[in-house]
C-alpha cells in the first residue's frame, strides 16, 4: 500500500448489475456533499464484513465506520494488488498505523467505494480484531541525516547540507524504498542473482563471481522519479476548484527534489550479459540485432504478499559500451549500505532512480514490461495533464472499464501514457532556503546570494544556469562548477550534476525600499539549459505540466525569502 491509493467498486447484489461491473451504494459521485449520510447506509455486521475475502465474493474492507468495497480496483492499485487482497476483511486504520506516510483516502473512499456502515461496536471491534505485524519492524539499524518515514524507509530531501560535499555522503545520500529490506545470514554463501537470456540456459552469479570480472567506476547523480508535487493522485479531486492555490505553496521547496552524487563501482552490466553467451558488442554496432526489448530487473525486496520489486530498462541502455550500467557494489569507496542495495544494486545513469533496482535478484531479456506493479501501474508512469486519477482512472474502472498499461511504442497500449525513464533537465535552488530572512545591509552590500545544483539529464551537459530574485521577470547567468566531470564524462553521457551559484544584485526599486525601512519580498528561481537548448518550463507551466502522478513536474519553482533591516538597526 505504500505510495498507492485504494479505490473500488461495489456491491452488486444490492443493484440490478446487467454487466460485470460493480457499482456502490450511492457512488461514484463527483463531490462530498453527494456521498450518502450515514443514516441512509446499510448496517453491515461483520461475518458479511469478514465474508468478502476474496475477488469471487468481492474485497471489502472497513475504516472509521464505514464499509467499501474495493474489488474492482485492487488491479490498478499503485502499491499493488496483492496488498488490497490482503486487507480483505478487515479494519484499514490498522494498516495506516504502518503506513503512516500513506494520504487519508477517506473522502476518496465515500465517493467512489461506500456500500455501507458497521455499528460502533462492530466498527471498534474490526478495528482491534485486525492484526498486522509490521514487516519493517526488524530491519537493519541505519545512519541517515533525516528520516522522513520508516514504512517502508524514506530518508534525505534536498538541503544545504548537499552543497559541503560535491560527493553526497552516505547518510546524507537520499533513501527511497519500495519495500522492507532484505538481509542474508551470509551473503557470501546466501546472495545470488540470475540472468535469463534467450536460448541458452539461465546463469546465478555469486559474489566471488562478480570479483573475477573487470571492475569499472562510475560517476553519477541519482534523482528519485523526477521532481515531484504534491498530493499524489488527489489532486483536482480533494480540492477542484482551489488544488493550486491551497497545495502548491507546499512544492516550493526545491520541488521536492530527491536527489544524490556518488561515484560508484562495479561490474558493467553488458560484460555479464557476454559471459551468459551475449554478444553485446556485435549488437551495439549494430552487426546483429536486438535479442530483446528490455532487460527486465527484478530485486529480492517484496512486499507483504510476495510480489517482487520489479522494473524494466531498455536494453540498448545496457549494452552501450559507454552507458555505464553496472552492479555497483561500492558507493564512495565504501560497500553499499543496505538502504543502497547491499550486496548488489543496478545503477543506471540518466535514468529515475526507480530504475536502479536494488538487491538484484534477477536480470532478464524480454520483450514484454515486467509484471511488477511497480513498473506497470500509476506509480511510476506519467499521464497527460487533462486525466486525473480520480475521474479517468478510478471510475473507469468502476464502470467495467479497463485502463492500458502505459507504453512508448508499444502495440495495444496507450503511449500518451509512458514510463519514467531518463531524467529531464532540472535544477534547484537550495540556498537560500524557504522564508528565510536576508540581513538588508548585506543584501545592498554584496546582493543576495544565491546557490543550487541543476542536472541536465538523460546523459546531457548543462550550459548555463539563470538565476531571478524577482519570480521569473528578469534573469542573469550563474557562475556553473561542474568539479572536473566533463573530463571524465564524454558528451551525451554526462551523468553527474552542476553547482552553481550568483550574487544577484538587487533592483533599484528594491533597494529604494530597504532604504525606506520597508520588508522586500523575493521570489528566487533557477533555470537550467543543456547544451542542446533544453530549457526548463517556468512556474506559470506548473499547472499544465502537473500530472496525476506529480511525476518529473521540472518546472521552476519560487523559493520565498524577505530582506529587511535588522533589528538592532
Amino acid at each position: 500500500m505504500a505510495g498507492g491509493l485504494l479505490a473500488g467498486g461495489g456491491l452488486c447484489k444490492q443493484i440490478d448489475c446487467k454487466t460485470t461491473s460493480r457499482g456502490t451504494f450511492g457512488a461514484p459521485v463527483k463531490t462530498d456533499g453527494e456521498v450518502p449520510q450515514d443514516k441512509d447506509l446499510r448496517i453491515i455486521g461483520l461475518d458479511e464484513l469478514r465474508a468478502h475475502n476474496n475477488m469471487d465474493d468481492g474485497l471489502w474492507i472497513s475504516f472509521k465506520g464505514h464499509v467499501y468495497d474495493v474489488t474492482n480496483f485492487a488491479k490498478i492499485h499503485p502499491g499493488g494488488p496483492g496488498r488490497i487482497m490482503m486487507m480483505a476483511g478487515t479494519d484499514l486504520q490498522k494498516y495506516m498505523d504502518v503506513y503512516h506516510v500513506h494520504p487519508d483516502v477517506s473522502h476518496f473512499l465515500d465517493r467512489n467505494c461506500l456500500i455501507g456502515r458497521l455499528s460502533k461496536s462492530d466498527g471498534k471491534k474490526s478495528y482491534e480484531e485486525t492484526i498486522f505485524s509490521n514487516p519493517y519492524a526488524d530491519e537493519p539499524e541505519r545512519d541517515l541525516q533525516e528520516t522522513i518515514a520508516s514504512a517502508p524507509r524514506w530518508a534525505n530531501l534536498m538541503g544545504k547540507y548537499l552543497l559541503e560535499s560535491f560527493y553526497t555522503p552516505i547518510r546524507g545520500f537520499y533513501v527511497r524504498n519500495h519495500f522492507p529490506v532484505p538481509t542474508w545470514d551470509n551473503v557470501e554463501e546466501d546472495y545470488e542473482f540470475e540472468v535469463n537470456t534467450p536460448g541458452s540456459k539461465s546463469r546465478v552469479f555469486k559474489l566471488q563471481d562478480l570479483r573475477k570480472l573487470p571492475q569499472a567506476t562510475v560517476e553519477s547523480t541519482m534523482i528519485c522519479g523526477g521532481a515531484a508535487k504534491y498530493p499524489r493522485y488527489l489532486h483536482r479531486t480533494d480540492n477542484r476548484d482551489n488544488w493550486e492555490e491551497v497545495e502548491f505553496p507546499r512544492n516550493e521547496i526545491n520541488n521536492n527534489f530527491w536527489g544524490s552524487h556518488a561515484v560508484w563501482t562495479g561490474v558493467k552490466v553488458r560484460d555479464v550479459l557476454r559471459a551468459c553467451g551475449v554478444d553485446v558488442d556485435s549488437i551495439a554496432l549494430g552487426a546483429q540485432p536486438l535479442p530483446a526489448k528490455y532487460l527486465r530487473l527484478t530485486g529480492h525486496d517484496m512486499d507483504e504478499t510476495g510480489s517482487n520489486f520489479g522494473v524494466t530498462i531498455p536494453l540498448e541502455k545496457a549494452i552501450d559500451p559507454f552507458g555505464d550500467v553496472i552492479l555497483a557494489q561500492t558507493m564512495n569507496g565504501e560497500i553499499l549500505t543496505p538502504d543502497h542495495g547491499y550486496p548488489v544494486r543496478v545503477l543506471v545513469p540518466g535514468f529515475a532512480g526507480v530504475r536502479n533496482c536494488k538487491w538484484l535478484a534477477k536480470m532478464e531479456l524480454s520483450d514484454g514490461l515486467h509484471e511488477s506493479h511497480v513498473d506497470t501501474h500509476t506509480d511510476e508512469v506519467i499521464y497527460p495533464p487533462n486525466m486525473n486519477f480520480e475521474d479517468h482512472i478510478a471510475k473507469t474502472v468502476l464502470t467495467g472499464g479497463e485502463v492500458k498499461r502505459a507504453g512508448r511504442f508499444e502495440v495495444r497500449q496507450d503511449n500518451s501514457i509512458f514510463r519514467v525513464m531518463e531524467m529531464p533537465v532540472h535544477s534547484s535552488v537550495i540556498v537560500p532556503e524557504p522564508n528565510e530572512t536576508i540581513s538588508a545591509a548585506s543584501a545592498l552590500a554584496d546582493g543576495v546570494e544565491v546557490r543550487g545544483i541543476a542536472l541536465g539529464g538523460g546523459g546531457h551537459r548543462i550550459a548555463r544556469v539563470d538565476v531571478s530574485i524577482d519570480g521569473g521577470k528578469t534573469y542573469i547567468p550563474a557562475e556553473l562548477d561542474d568539479h572536473g566531470m566533463e573530463k571524465v564524462h564524454r558528451r551525451n553521457y554526462h551523468w553527474s550534476w552542476y553547482w552553481w551559484s550568483k550574487k544577484v544584485p538587487l533592483t533599484e526599486e528594491m533597494k529604494h525600499q530597504l532604504r525606506n525601512g520597508k520588508q522586500v519580498a523575493l521570489k528566487v528561481a533557477a533555470r537550467a539549459m543543456t547544451e542542446h537548448g533544453n530549457t526548463q518550463p517556468s512556474r506559470d507551466d506548473a499547472v499544465s505540466l502537473y500530472n496525476l502522478v506529480g511525476n518529473i513536474c521540472n518546472n521552476q519553482t519560487h523559493t520565498p525569502v524577505k530582506v529587511e533591516q535588522d533589528s538592532a538597526a
